[in-house]
């Protein structure tokens, strides 16, 4: 069952301060884990189970090799860009569809829209908006997310609650409570690895990477929608639509599910042209190189058409019925 003392915000900040305190730089990352995380990994050392301290039983994992493949088959990846709201999903037919943090709330419009896969990275926006993770957590969906997310729903969310499936990942740079590599200890660990492709082993904050199996760990790139790309590659998916990709003046502009009063801040702007631009540039590359489309439908994103070519999402949409001519 949940456990409200140890979800406490008192607890969390005394945890994280004698974490500071008493661990080596290298190991700063896992400060949101410690002392109540402990995983497991296989003998390739994947995760393979999260245990909660304080929490019985810890939330299931689903097993990622047990998930269905779509080679050649078309994903739609929904963000929370503005440019979001501009789409009639009334129109569109969508084969699979994966969101991430607030996407969920499209369904308020549009109630048959359905999601498939899900990803959340980021435990401010579950604080802030609960509601919306309340009813991610209850639908039929694989929420892919990270130990600290889970360690996240298990301290608050009742099982009884919990719909989806877990599947849990981490960042190829900085590994649930392993320490962090350096650039050099990890260009030479990741050197010709088929699976975790990777561009730059010295960029700031993260390196710079393309993760092909998602199992092993996938590269961070300044923003959910590049984990979530990773994923729907790894899925198969030959044919990607990316809706909501503005990360254009994005401290101004609220998300299509937020108003000027309640926007939550983020470090897109601060970050885009060091790293999540580079990252996504990289990425179309190395896609296209395998044959994979990836379509941005934000005609006004901040990434050029020679990241990913831009679509008007009108060209996907059925023809609006006009009714029956007058007799």
């Amino acid at each position: 069952m949940p456990n409200p003392i140890l979800a406490s915000r008192v607890a969390t900040w005394m945890m994280r301060r004698l974490y500071r305190y008493s661990h080596p730089r290298a190991m700063r990352h896992n400060q949101a884990l410690w002392p109540l995380v402990k995983v497991r990994r296989d003998q390739r050392g994947r995760l393979v189970e999260c245990v909660i301290r304080g929490v019985s039983p810890s939330p299931a994992l689903a097993d990622l090799d047990l998930e269905p493949r779509h080679p050649g088959q078309t994903a739609h990846l929904i963000l929370s860009g503005p440019s979001v709201a501009e789409i009639d999903y009334d129109r569109l037919t969508l084969d699979y569809v994966m969101g991430v943090n607030g996407s969920i709330a499209l369904q308020a419009r549009h109630p048959n829209l359905r999601f498939d896969y899900y990803a959340i990275l980021d435990t401010g926006f579950m604080d802030k908006r609960r509601h919306l993770v309340d009813q991610i957590l209850a639908q039929d969906l694989l929420l892919l997310c990270t130990p600290e997310v889970v360690k996240w729903i298990a301290l608050r969310i009742p099982p009884r609650r919990i719909g989806c499936r877990l599947g849990v990942f981490e960042e190829v740079h900085q590994r649930a409570l392993c320490p962090r590599p350096t650039p050099q200890a990890l260009a030479a660990q990741l050197a010709g690895d088929p699976d975790l492709v990777l561009f730059d082993a010295y960029r700031p904050v993260h390196a710079h990477g393309y993760s092909l199996d998602v199992r092993r760990g996938l590269f961070g790139g300044g923003t959910v929608a590049y984990s979530a790309l990773q994923f729907l590659t790894w899925l198969g998916f030959s044919r990607i639509y990316v809706h909501g990709l503005d990360l254009k003046d994005a401290h101004n502009r609220p998300r299509f599910y937020e108003t000027d009063k309640d926007k939550a801040g983020t470090a897109l702007t601060r970050q885009f042209a060091s790293h999540i631009e580079p990252a996504f540039r990289d990425a179309g590359a190395l896609l296209r190189s395998r044959g994979v489309q990836v379509y941005n439908l934000s005609l006004d994103s901040a990434l050029g058409e020679d990241v990913f070519p831009k679509l008007d999402w009108r060209t996907l949409a059925a023809p609006r019925e006009t009714g029956s001519p007058a007799a």
